[in-house]
């Protein structure tokens, strides 16, 4: 995603109103753009997005139907997760559990990139379509599965849609609403993964006997649930593939539907490839797949770091990685990444801070429900109920996004709940540090720290978009979400590390002899009839060593907190100025005061931008 003249400021790409933030960018496709990454600006799929001019109903039916997207993959979460143990006792197959959620974790995490460069080359419709069409499929093959094969194979199609859904649908919102907007209606959208998840736990116990009908249902919803945003997407894509057919006429360069369709079979195909960038999607899904497999499988824990096991695929992603980044730069016409992105400051630092944050997040988080368990002395449904995290999470993103929406900043926003996840990480050293604490206590601390995370994570999310071109939007988007992965990773594998050896270190010659120490940590009935003194040994180890994990979460905030210092405080609105280019009114990554126009003196039809694209 370098830039031209146009681009040198990256605050004066994102325009606080659609229809500005599309002139600078269209004014940049075609022939005659000397900017680094004018290649994806011609692909179709950006070009129907530059061009399409979003009506307030257009808006409102996406806005719909994404809401109604996060409704089923929300409930999908949910009600697959409750009926689960059913389902694979069925089929003696309760040991592959953790199989299943390894592997979707890495499809999730590794293939979002494959959604966004379809959304490029064909557009948002069929990128939805795709994905309702997996995520569909993968229900009706779960219904009628005779054997675990089945069920495992349905599951994988799922998650592949998925995937897509949640790739997809922070790219269509910034597509379509100013850029002060999308903190609080990314929120509001969000609602469903907090009522969903209590509503498909009923809905899997209510049908556990009969679990195929929950996949059955789920494959109704989601085919229902994705009609309200693929019909406003159609006619979407109609109008633009209209006007593009105008501009092509126009200009008396015509070519029919995009360009190769005249093209032999073969050419055609090796065109969409290309188009596609095939090679660097294989090379970046692999590589990312690669390094977090052997930690998402844990098998640093059962191998050790120094087995063949965990370096092999670990040496492997690296290497796919490292080609991948001299594939972009040097051979690849169409590239999935653009590097030039990590020359913007914000970009670079708000990734860095977002990968710090959800390494915190696993780090102190990981063994949260064991050591509730133990040292609270509660059953796991208490444990859950305590882990209010998630729910603190959806409040923040509300929060963050009104304060963005009506102050148009981010920055001071975001510092504001990171100070409110260090403190309630600071907490933690009271509420875990000690036997004493309350559920009530600990249920507050777990309250703090996810309003914290959301208000941080969304608002530096917002900032990330504020500081890119519409054309890497996308990819910029996506990106800000893989890092999720790779912060939760290294955070799952520093606290697996800990825990698995400081743990047993600090039990050990400290028990009766009589008491096997393994039993006592990994097996929770075991240590419920231990005689109360064993098990205040017990719970004295798992305070001492939740204190560690903590220390590691509040060094890695301080560090995040280095990382946001380089955020640059970006004004969420248009300052129109004259001209007609497109500016969102914000200083630039420099900190100095763009002076980049906001969307010209009147709204430039699609028309009147790609003739001026096309000369």
């Amino acid at each position: 995603m370098s830039h031209d003249a146009d681009f040198k400021s990256s605050a004066s790409i994102e325009a606080g109103t659609p229809d500005a933030a599309r002139v600078p960018a269209a004014a940049a496709i075609g022939a005659g753009t000397e900017f680094e990454g004018a290649a994806n600006a011609t692909l179709t799929g950006v070009k129907k997005k530059l061009v399409t001019e979003w009506r307030l109903v257009d808006k409102l039916l996406i806005i719909t139907g994404i809401f109604f997207i996060n409704f089923i993959t929300a409930l999908d979460s949910s009600a697959t997760s409750t009926i689960q143990p059913q389902v694979l006792s069925e089929f003696n197959a309760m040991t592959r559990a953790g199989l299943i959620g390894t592997v979707t974790y890495l499809l999730i995490a590794g293939i979002r990139p494959i959604f966004t460069k379809i959304s490029d080359v064909f557009g948002h419709l069929q990128a939805l379509a795709l994905a309702m069409f997996l995520h569909t499929l993968g229900f009706v093959v779960c219904a009628a599965a005779k054997n675990f094969s089945a069920v495992f194979g349905g599951t994988i199609i799922s998650v592949l849609g998925q995937a897509g859904y949640g790739t997809l649908v922070s790219i269509i919102l910034a597509d379509i609403l100013p850029i002060h907007l999308r903190g609080i209606v990314a929120a509001f959208v969000s609602i469903p993964n907090v009522t969903n998840y209590y509503l498909g736990v009923e809905v899997g116990y209510g049908l556990i006997g009969r679990w195929h009908w929950v996949y059955g249902l789920l494959a109704i919803l989601a085919i229902v649930c994705s009609l309200p945003a693929m019909f406003s997407l159609f006619r979407l894509d109609k109008r633009a593939r209209l006007v593009l057919r105008q501009i092509e006429q126009a200009s008396g360069e015509h070519v029919p539907e995009g360009g190769w369709r005249r093209r032999a079979s073969v050419g055609r195909l090796l065109a969409v490839a290309m188009e596609l960038d095939v090679p660097g999607l294989i090379l970046i899904c692999g590589g990312i797949i690669a390094i977090l497999a052997p930690l998402g499988m844990q098998l640093n824990i059962t191998y050790g770091w120094g087995s063949a096991r965990v370096l092999a695929p670990l040496c492997i992603g690296v290497v796919a990685l490292v080609f991948f980044v001299f594939y972009e730069r040097r051979l690849a016409p169409f590239p999935v990444v653009p590097f030039h992105l990590f020359r913007i400051r914000t970009f670079t630092c708000a990734i860095l801070a977002a990968i710090f944050f959800y390494y915190t997040s696993n780090v102190s988080l990981y063994y949260f429900n064991p050591f509730i368990q133990v040292t609270r002395e509660v059953s796991a449904r208490t444990a859950m109920l305590l882990q209010l995290g998630s729910t603190g999470y959806y409040v923040g993103l509300f929060f963050g996004g009104w304060a963005m929406q009506f102050s148009r900043r981010y920055r001071r926003w975001a510092w504001a709940g990171w100070a409110l996840w260090l403190l309630a990480v600071g907490l933690m050293m009271r509420s875990r540090g000690r036997l004493g604490a309350s559920n009530a206590e600990i249920a507050v601390v777990q309250t703090i720290l996810g309003i914290g995370s959301g208000i941080v994570i969304g608002c530096v999310g917002i900032g990330i978009q504020a500081a890119v071109s519409p054309v890497d939007l996308p990819m910029a988007i996506t990106l800000y979400g893989m890092v999720a992965y790779l912060g939760g990773v290294l955070g799952e594998g520093t606290s697996t590390t800990i825990w698995v050896n400081v743990l047993p270190a600090k039990l050990r010659g400290r028990m009766a002899g009589d008491v096997d120490v393994d039993m006592a940590i990994n097996n929770i009935t075991y240590f419920f009839e231990l005689p109360k003194d064993q098990r205040l040994v017990v719970q004295d180890a798992y305070v001492a060593t939740q204190r560690i994990l903590t220390i590691c979460g509040i060094v890695a905030m301080l560090v995040a907190a280095i990382a946001m210092l380089g955020l640059a405080p970006y004004e969420l609105s248009p300052k129109p100025s004259g001209g007609d280019s497109g500016a969102s009114g914000a200083s630039g990554d420099d900190g100095s005061s763009d002076d980049a126009s906001s969307a010209g003196k009147a709204r430039v039809t699609a028309v009147e931008r790609l003739k001026r694209m096309l000369r």
